[in-house]
C-alpha cells in the first residue's frame, strides 16, 4: 500500500507533513498542488480526506467520487453530506476519537477484498446534486428568491 498525498498550505504545515510521512519511506509520498485532478483520481484506488474541520465542502471527495475514485472520510460533515457510506467511499469514525481502530477495521477489510465503489454507479442519484447543472438551477432559484423579494417591496 502506498499513501500518495496530493495538496497544499504553509511551509510550516507542509514541513510538519513530511516529517510526519518519513518513517513511511519510499511508501509515502507528498505531491503538492495538482491543477488537472480528471488525470490524477482514476489512478488511485481511494482518496482520503482532510479532518472535516478543515474543509467547508471537501470539494476533493466530490471530485474524486465523479472520477470514479471512491473516498475514505471521518463521519462528519462535510463529508457525510458528499460521501455516501459504502456507495461512493467508506465513512469512518474520527481516530482521535476511537484511537483509529475503525479506520483499521476499514482498511483491514479493503485489504481483504472489499469491494472497491464506483461512485458513477453506485451513488450517481447522489452525485448528481453536485453537477453543473444543478448548480445552476440552484442558482436560478436564489435569483427567483431575490426577484421575488424585490418585486414584493417595489411600489411601481
Amino acid at each position: 500500500m502506498r499513501l500518495e498525498i496530493f495538496g497544499n498550505g504553509g511551509y510550516g504545515q507542509i514541513r510538519e507533513l513530511k516529517r510526519t510521512l518519513a518513517p513511511l519511506g519510499r511508501r509515502a509520498r507528498f505531491w503538492g498542488f495538482q491543477p488537472n485532478v480528471a488525470a490524477i483520481y482514476p489512478q488511485l484506488d481511494y482518496l482520503m480526506t482532510g479532518l472535516p474541520e478543515k474543509e467547508a465542502l471537501g470539494l476533493n471527495a466530490i471530485e474524486a467520487q465523479g472520477c470514479g475514485t471512491p473516498v475514505l472520510a471521518p463521519a462528519a460533515p462535510p463529508f457525510t453530506e458528499t460521501v455516501v457510506d459504502g456507495a461512493s467511499g467508506y465513512l469512518y469514525r474520527d481516530p482521535r476519537e476511537d484511537g483509529g481502530r475503525h479506520f483499521e477495521e476499514i482498511l483491514d477489510a479493503i485489504l481483504a477484498g472489499r469491494p472497491r465503489p464506483d461512485p458513477r454507479v453506485a451513488a450517481k442519484a447522489h452525485l448528481e446534486q453536485f453537477t453543473k447543472a444543478a448548480l445552476v438551477e440552484r442558482a436560478r432559484g436564489v435569483i427567483r428568491a431575490l426577484s421575488d423579494l424585490t418585486d414584493a417591496g417595489s411600489s411601481c
